[in-house]
């Protein structure tokens, strides 16, 4: 029996969406702006870690200062997932992600806080919100457990340097979590299920319109997608070896007619039609480029990169790689102009200050800060850019801080003048960029603080670290 279509549901949900006060920024330099990839700056160095992961240790700003950019990309992009000290707890207990949600977004936060090569994790998140699924909509939840190995699969270029996102699409699919999710698995001939069809190519692979306006597929080609796309179900008796099945008398036998091209048509078949398209490169090419990069790219930087792309059988890594050894990734140090996403504020807080899970404080806060792993709000995954910030987000962000800090231990120093403090509250939280604004409106409050006896002197220093951390200019990277 088919079900529904979630169209209707996902306008529904968009429209409830609280109005969000829009936040300026300054706009981004251009990328005819000189820089030198040669050899890195510490703002370089922060930039890349904070783009490509969830910020820089000291470690790393010691590592690559000085060295070529395409070094430290090439470690991001050749350097194994893995992560480093005891696995997280809640409340003194393990986690169990497969039998409470909390714990569920907590394990990854975990990994993402432990991981010993970030990109790996900020790649798996950015696939997650790519082909976005909710835990709303699948159960059991060891379906997205395997979905989110799925996606760190094509995340660790160290384990899979020729992964493509063709391979990628065939995968995902057919992946069980998304069977469930847009109802793939009620596809079957005589009663097409067309909600995979549809964001396979609205949101997954092509876009609604391509750069000249024109609609990129037709409501036809949907339905003609939808019955080579039948066929599949899942076995999930036993939720942690649950997988995908082909049933052929359940699949449409016959002929399809897709963007004018006529066949007998099967899953990957359909695949294959979809990321032949000529919308699709460019449009793939401009999301991995916008979720590292503020300014679009210009046309020769789009050609180049898209001819990359289309001629290297579709690997991903390439691709990468041009984009983060890019100068215009590197524009604008100055002046931050992207918003962090929730959890990458979040995971980089807690990296920075050297915190781990042991509670529901990082879900709770990114609840409040409107980014939940495993639960995005449409099929579209999250707005993102300025819809970050708004007032209530913005209490989050600074509440989060606010009580990571306080679980820090502070010494008291005797003596210690406001510019010492200062400083001791800087490097303790990490050495974040500050508006040279900002510093001095920091460094007013350390001289009018109160220093004249323990309390107050440590109470500076929590005021201190909590502002260079959750402050304005932490918002951006």
């Amino acid at each position: 029996m088919s079900r529904p279509t979630k169209r209707a549901r996902r306008a529904k949900q968009a429209a409830a969406q609280p109005r969000r006060h829009r936040l300026k920024l300054p706009p981004a330099a251009g990328t005819q702006e000189k820089i030198d990839v040669t050899s890195m700056s510490p703002a370089m160095v922060d930039r890349l870690f904070w783009r490509a992961g969830f910020g820089p240790t000291p470690a790393d700003r010691a590592a690559w200062t000085g060295k070529p950019v395409s070094e430290a990309v090439a470690w991001l992009l050749s350097t194994p997932a893995g992560v480093s000290g005891s696995p997280g707890t809640r409340d003194d207990k393990a986690l169990d992600p497969t039998g409470d949600d909390t714990d569920l977004v907590l394990a990854w936060i975990d990994r993402m806080v432990r991981c010993t090569n970030p990109f790996v994790e900020r790649m798996a998140f950015f696939w997650h919100r790519h082909w976005a699924n909710s835990r709303n909509d699948v159960s059991p939840p060891q379906l997205l457990l395997k979905q989110n190995d799925l996606f760190r699969k094509y995340a660790d270029f160290a384990a899979t340097p020729t992964a493509s996102f063709r391979n990628m699409a065939y995968d995902v699919t057919v992946d069980p979590a998304m069977l469930r999710f847009l109802t793939g698995e009620y596809n079957v001939k005589g009663a097409p299920n067309e909600n995979y069809a549809r964001e396979l190519m609205e949101l997954f692979g092509l876009g609604v319109l391509d750069a000249g306006g024109k609609p990129n597929y037709s409501e036809e080609d949907v339905k003609q997608l939808s019955k080579a796309l039948s066929g599949w179900q899942i076995e999930d008796k036993d939720p942690d070896k649950a997988t995908a099945y082909f049933t052929p008398d359940r699949w449409y036998n016959g002929p399809k007619i897709v963007f004018g091209k006529f066949g007998n048509y099967k899953q990957n078949e359909a695949v294959d039609l979809v990321l032949a398209h000529a919308a699709h490169a460019p449009f793939l090419v401009g999301k991995l480029w916008s979720e590292f990069i503020t300014t679009p790219p210009d046309a020769a930087t789009l050609g180049k990169l898209v001819s990359a792309y289309t001629s290297g059988a579709m690997k991903i890594k390439p691709l990468l790689e041009q984009i983060l050894a890019h100068p215009a990734l590197y524009a604008s140090l100055d002046e931050p102009t992207m918003i962090k996403p929730p959890v990458v504020y979040v995971v980089g807080a807690m990296r920075t200050l050297g915190a781990q899970v042991k509670d529901s404080t990082p879900s709770d806060h990114l609840d409040a800060m409107g980014q939940v792993p495993y639960f995005p709000p449409t099929v579209a995954g999250w707005e993102g850019g300025l819809s970050w910030l708004n007032t209530n987000t913005a209490l989050a962000r600074f509440s989060l801080v606010a009580t990571l800090v306080s679980r820090m231990t502070i010494d008291d120093v005797i003596g210690e003048t406001a510019a010492a403090a200062y400083d001791r509250a800087h490097a303790a939280v990490g050495q974040p960029w500050l508006a040279p604004a900002t510093q001095t409106a920091i460094r007013d409050y350390a001289g009018r603080a109160g220093s004249s006896n323990s309390k107050l002197r440590k109470e500076r220093q929590l005021m201190l670290r909590a502002l260079m951390l959750a402050g304005p200019d932490a918002q951006v990277m």
